[in-house]
């Protein structure tokens, strides 16, 4: 092999492996969507299914973490590392939004009852709804 071929080669490796390094990257910078009904939930494992109120974070590892109601990510998140990504799905437009930013409204019947959606005409804001979830775990123990 000619040594203009092996450094092309090397090159052409060299940028796929930066390539995918950028993918991968930002890959934990967007939400992403559950297999919906085969995904469990990361806290409670009960399936993913109810588009409506899912929620999901990015792990330390960079892993997407499912959940089937925005309180059982709260749960999840409680007494670990704060997590830099973290969605809420839009419960009429099923778009995804940042879950600390998000406007909540409570009332809903969701999949474990905590009972809060993300909805763009919410006034609930996350920290009331962490509040919230937190004191209902407290009261039902």
């Amino acid at each position: 092999m000619s040594p203009a071929r092996t450094v092309s080669r090397r090159r052409a490796l060299a940028l796929l492996a930066a390539a995918l390094a950028v993918v991968a990257c930002k890959q934990s910078d967007v939400a992403t969507e559950p297999v919906w009904g085969k995904e469990p939930c990361a806290h409670c494992k009960m399936l993913v299914s109810d588009k409506r109120y899912a929620a999901q974070l990015v792990d330390e590892a960079g892993e997407h973490r499912f959940f089937d109601d925005v309180g059982c990510m709260v749960l999840f998140m409680e007494g670990k590392k704060p997590t830099e990504r973290a969605w809420a799905r839009e419960s009429t437009a099923g778009t995804w939004l940042d879950a600390r930013t998000a406007k909540y409204m409570q009332g809903a019947r969701t999949p474990m009852d905590f009972g809060f959606e993300a909805r763009a005409d919410g006034a609930i804001a996350f920290e009331a709804v962490r509040v919230a979830v937190l004191e209902k775990r407290r009261a039902t123990r």
